[in-house]
């Protein structure tokens, strides 16, 4: 059965879809007034619902039931990472860890940064899309772009914290992360971070931690982190 999004869905209750998913609904599925859907609510609830009006861009539909919830409680993660010269890479980047299960996506600007604008509109598409095709019913935050010290001044006292950075004393991610708590990993642009943003991060109480001995693209190096954090959780 098809999904779809919105996030005024309540049980019991009506909801109009949005432009594009009404889109989506009449002109390319073609479904009719009657037929049953799935509905997410990006906050972690899909619903099973029926088409109850189709007018010319708009269709409404009914929340009949709720059919999944999921764990509000289970462990988050927060990667904040910097964007490479090409945005495709990291809108796969954006895809991929969505995919995996990921609650937030901050773009971070530093000092050895190529690129500092990204499309969010464009961005926040490939997330819900990417929602749908992996049933995970939360859909990530996406933030405006940050400074290197405006995130790491923003992250919760409870979050346990990290940044991806090799050195011959580095811990791996999944020696340093024990599981069971929220989490933000910080990954640097092609250029690596600089020393001076280590410094100021471990000031900051976040803990230097490797991605394997491999030299990872910047994207690579977030999906990695982004496993790790899954596995170390599912154990």
């Amino acid at each position: 059965m098809n999904i779809f999004y919105s996030a005024q869905a309540v049980y019991n209750e009506f909801c109009e879809l949005d432009e594009n998913e009404s889109h989506h609904l009449i002109k390319v599925l073609r479904k009719k007034v009657g037929e049953e859907l799935y509905v997410f609510d990006g906050k972690g609830n899909l619903f099973d619902a029926r088409i109850e009006s189709i007018a010319k861009n708009t269709a409404v539909v009914r929340i009949i039931r709720l059919v999944e919830k999921e764990d509000a409680n289970k462990p988050k993660l927060h990667i904040a990472i910097a964007l490479p010269k090409n945005s495709e890479r990291f809108e796969w980047f954006a895809e991929k860890a969505t995919e995996i299960g990921i609650a937030e996506i901050t773009p971070l600007r530093c000092a050895h940064s190529e690129r500092k604008t990204f499309n969010p509109e464009r961005v926040n598409k490939i997330l819900l899309s990417a929602c749908k095709q992996s049933k995970h019913y939360t859909l990530p935050k996406l933030n405006v772009m940050m400074s290197f010290q405006e995130f790491i001044s923003a992250v919760n006292s409870g979050t346990r914290k990290y940044i991806a950075y090799c050195n011959e004393e580095t811990i791996h991610l999944q020696d340093a992360y024990h599981g069971g708590f929220d989490a933000a990993i910080m990954i640097g642009p092609e250029g690596d971070f600089t020393k001076e943003e280590v410094l100021t991060a471990e000031k900051n109480e976040y803990e230097m931690v490797s991605l394997g001995k491999s030299r990872l693209r910047l994207e690579t190096a977030g999906i990695y982190a982004a496993t790790v954090f899954n596995l170390v959780n599912e154990r």
